[in-house]
């Protein structure tokens, strides 16, 4: 198992904990891109921190666990919720009444091409809960989908990996910093709507 020396460049240690935890919130459509997660697995696996097999699978599994929240969430809540509080994951009325076209007239397939489309590919998961899609089809759906652009993401870490010295610890601030700030708002939102705090 390959050990960890501190590098001015990497201000956090890479962790699959971090790799999982990121990605999930990637996948419920919160302001974590996995276009600099992956990437950021694949450059780290260059330096012996990661392995780059590992760490698909890892963000793969994260971003499907965020995904089926989302499905969830439009399952059990519903368009009543939806765009009310859609905009917490950045999902306005015009947004998903286009995901809810697509997803009519493509269905399954929607589900798997629209994983490749940044700003779009978590957003997908909530036509699909409205929708009631059996959930085996959404999960392969789903999964096939993060584990061809999570590969692909890490890839190119590895082939870029030269160029990423100047701006990785800029990359890992903003990181950490939104998925602090996220997590804070998400448990502060939860404890005003269960009347927990009072303003």
């Amino acid at each position: 198992m390959p050990s960890w020396e501190w590098n001015p460049v990497i201000s956090v240690q890479p962790s699959y904990i971090y790799i999982f935890a990121l990605m999930i919130l990637e996948g419920m459509s919160l302001p974590i891109p996995s276009e600099i997660v992956m990437p950021l697995v694949g450059y780290y696996s260059t330096k012996g921190l990661l392995d780059p097999y590992l760490g698909i699978i890892v963000g793969t599994v994260g971003s499907l666990v965020g995904s089926l929240i989302d499905y969830y969430i439009a399952l059990k809540l519903g368009v009543p919720f939806l765009p009310r509080y859609g905009k917490l994951f950045k999902l306005t009325p015009e947004k998903l009444d286009a995901l809810s076209r697509w997803f009519a007239k493509y269905g399954t397939q929607s589900v798997f091409f629209f994983r490749f489309i940044p700003a779009f590919r978590a957003l997908i998961s909530f036509p699909a809960g409205l929708s009631k899609m059996r959930l085996p089809l959404f999960i392969f759906a789903t999964f096939a989908g993060h584990l061809i652009w999570d590969t692909i993401l890490v890839y190119i870490g590895i082939y870029f990996s030269s160029t990423w010295q100047s701006i990785i610890s800029v990359l890992d601030k903003y990181l950490y910093g939104v998925a602090a700030i996220t997590a804070i708002i998400i448990v502060v939102y939860i404890l005003i709507k269960g009347n927990f705090l009072k303003f």
